[in-house]
């Protein structure tokens, strides 16, 4: 009679140090979001996980710590690009840019950076002198923490899964709020137009997030000059998509769109003689603005330097640039200046990109909605209202002048704020953004 193998013999192979340190601490950032929320890491944890079985194959160290970093460098980067609804190659693309952010005025960014960089030291140190996976069923149980590790994270996602979305399906129908409001050269009814996307504006699904809202954005503070509506439209993926959904009617990304057909709308505007400007809150090299803001058809651009020499103030935060409150001044001087030439203007809104910052510049070092205790529960939730309420009550100081000319505008939000907190994320509706079409009432009003 042979020799019987012993039950668990398979079960010994299984490797607790590779488990850590090539499986637990490079998804260490999806795993500390678990009780919270976050996106799903699944895909991050899957493809880390083969990688790290290929590398720990091999004896030399040097490969192996090599090996770890490219393990921890891929989950990260998958987890925040499915956290800022971003694909891949937008997110890699996006790694250029990190000079122009103030990450130290986010205590969450720094936190997380700390925790990425003290996982990935104790992994170089530790991880590179795991035992080698040679036999079979080394490799075999090396799977096991791989797979019990994206399974978990399914489970520990699962309550908002669905509103992370970087693309739209491929037989989704394009919807914008320029379409559903019929904007083009020809059917504006007033002299001039004004589109203004507001940056992480959703559409609350409770009481009283929905009492925010409508205090900032509700119909009745527009009423008396303009015949207004509202609705909602589908958004997919991050602000860039968004804008070229709103343009150009197209579910794309500027790196994927073919700007050789100028058949954007701005080209539109142009060619029917109005003049086209584009205006951003902040570096028109940041995903590269000031090279594709001309293809759509904007000829003239104004970002971060030419406003602050308008006199628009600087504002701090992550995303540091111009105060958007200074703005809707400066829109409205455009439009005084025009003369003859009527203009159609967009404007993409900037300080409200989160994280939002408790920061003197932006107003928001305290923050009060009128309850005391929903407002230390949700401090980032706070300060993105203020933000927004901030930015409509400058609007509506000029959009309501009585010397302010003739314009119909449309106000849009590009994707619903992208919270890392479930309980703040579940409090949007994941699917829409809202928009205000402010159409000049020509009943009680004269061309300006």
């Amino acid at each position: 009679m042979g020799t019987e193998k012993p039950k668990f013999e398979l079960f010994r192979q299984f490797s607790g140090k590779f488990a850590l340190f090539w499986v637990i601490l490079p998804n260490i950032c999806a795993i500390a979001m678990w009780p919270v929320g976050g996106p799903s890491a699944a895909h991050g944890i899957f493809a880390s996980g083969l990688l790290a079985i290929l590398f720990c194959t091999v004896d030399r160290i040097w490969v192996r710590r090599l090996g770890l970093a490219i393990c921890f460098s891929l989950s990260t980067l998958l987890f925040i690009a499915s956290s800022f609804n971003l694909e891949l190659t937008k997110a890699l693309s996006s790694l250029v840019y990190l000079g122009e952010l103030n990450i130290a005025t986010s205590p969450e960014y720094v936190a997380a950076a700390l925790l990425i960089v003290v996982a990935l030291m104790a992994g170089l140190k530790f991880g590179a002198h795991v035992p080698r996976l040679a036999l079979p069923g080394q490799k075999l149980m090396a799977l096991a923490p791989i797979a019990l590790l994206v399974n978990v994270d399914m489970v520990a996602t699962a309550g908002t899964r669905g509103s992370y979305k970087s693309s739209a399906p491929a037989d989704a129908p394009i919807d914008s709020a320029v379409l559903r409001n019929h904007i083009s050269p020809d059917k504006i009814g007033a002299r001039h137009l004004v589109v203004i996307m507001v940056e992480s504006l959703g559409v609350p699904n409770n009481e009283y997030d929905r009492a925010l809202y409508e205090k900032a954005w509700g119909k009745a503070r527009w009423s008396g000059r303009y015949d207004v509506s509202t609705g909602t439209t589908t958004y997919y993926g991050s602000t860039t998509n968004a804008e070229l959904r709103e343009w150009c009617a197209v579910w794309s990304d500027y790196q994927s769109y073919d700007f050789d057909k100028p058949d954007c709308l701005p080209w539109q505007f142009l060619k029917a003689g109005f003049e086209t400007t584009a205006i951003h809150s902040f570096s028109g090299t940041f995903f590269g603005r000031q090279l594709w803001y001309p293809k759509l058809g904007f000829e003239r651009r104004i970002f971060e330097p030419e406003l602050l020499a308008m006199g628009a103030a600087k504002c701090g935060g992550v995303f540091g640039g111009v105060c958007d409150t200074d703005i809707p001044r400066l829109i409205g001087d455009q439009l005084r200046k025009a003369g003859d030439k009527r203009q159609m203007v967009y404007w993409l809104t900037l300080n409200s990109h989160l994280p939002v910052a408790a920061d003197e510049s932006l107003k928001t070092a305290t923050c009060s909605t009128g309850n005391a205790q929903w407002d230390e529960k949700r401090p980032m939730l706070c300060r993105v209202y203020a933000i927004h309420q901030q930015l409509a009550d400058a609007l509506a100081a000029e959009v309501m002048r009585p010397d302010f000319p003739d314009a119909d505008v449309l106000i849009v939000g590009d994707h619903m704020p992208p919270f890392f907190q479930r309980d703040m994320r579940t409090r949007y509706d994941d699917r829409h953004v809202p928009w205000i079409m402010l159409r000049r009432n020509h009943r009680t009003a004269t061309l300006n």
